[in-house]
């Protein structure tokens, strides 16, 4: 044990195993020579050597092209993958009037222009996710603004999603508009 103490250049995990060798008073002089054995054969192994460098490199072949229809076809027949949004015909859209704290609920067709106060709001294509369970609807908005007298402003053209609608909001300081759901309209 002096021997190992006596060392100038100590590893943190031999100096931490000789620290809890030393505090054990109970400790044997059987389990000293053990762990002196064991001292001494980390210190000649290659344990800590990467499994990489220990074994030859293999040459790495190019994985094989697949043409999108190839990828196409392989999601069609996968049951794991997964399913397609459904595309609607319609949105329903929630408008605030922030002096009047009024709240619409406006329906409307993709591509109908929408009037709320001084802005025009078109949706150009709605989504929602597949399950039941995950209720999620996703639309490509723009949203213009005319005012008397002066030249329509485009003010947000993005997606904009019904599950977190702080993630790519409508700013204005009189109006809020978000998306609450895509979904089929009759015709």
């Amino acid at each position: 044990m002096e021997r190992i103490l006596s060392q100038r250049t100590l590893s943190l995990p031999r100096l931490l195993l000789t620290a809890l060798l030393l505090s054990c008073s109970t400790a044997s002089l059987l389990y000293a020579q053990d762990f002196e054995s064991l001292l001494t054969e980390l210190s000649g192994s290659n344990a800590d050597q990467l499994e990489s460098e220990k074994t030859p490199e293999k040459k790495k072949e190019p994985p094989p092209h697949l043409s999108s229809a190839d990828i196409a076809s392989l999601s069609e027949n996968d049951e794991l993958a997964p399913e397609e949004n459904v595309k609607t015909n319609g949105v329903t859209l929630q408008g605030l009037d922030k002096p009047t704290a009024r709240v619409f609920i406006i329906d409307a067709t993709i591509g109908q222009t929408i009037e709320f106060g001084t802005l025009k709001i078109v949706v150009q294509h709605c989504e929602k996710a597949p399950l039941e369970n995950r209720q999620e609807s996703m639309a490509f908005v723009k949203i213009t603004e005319t005012k008397p007298n002066c030249p329509a402003q485009q003010l947000f053209s993005g997606w904009m999603f019904s599950s977190s609608p702080a993630l790519s909001s409508f700013d204005h300081p009189m109006y809020d508009v978000w998306i609450k759901e895509c979904k089929d309209l009759k015709k």
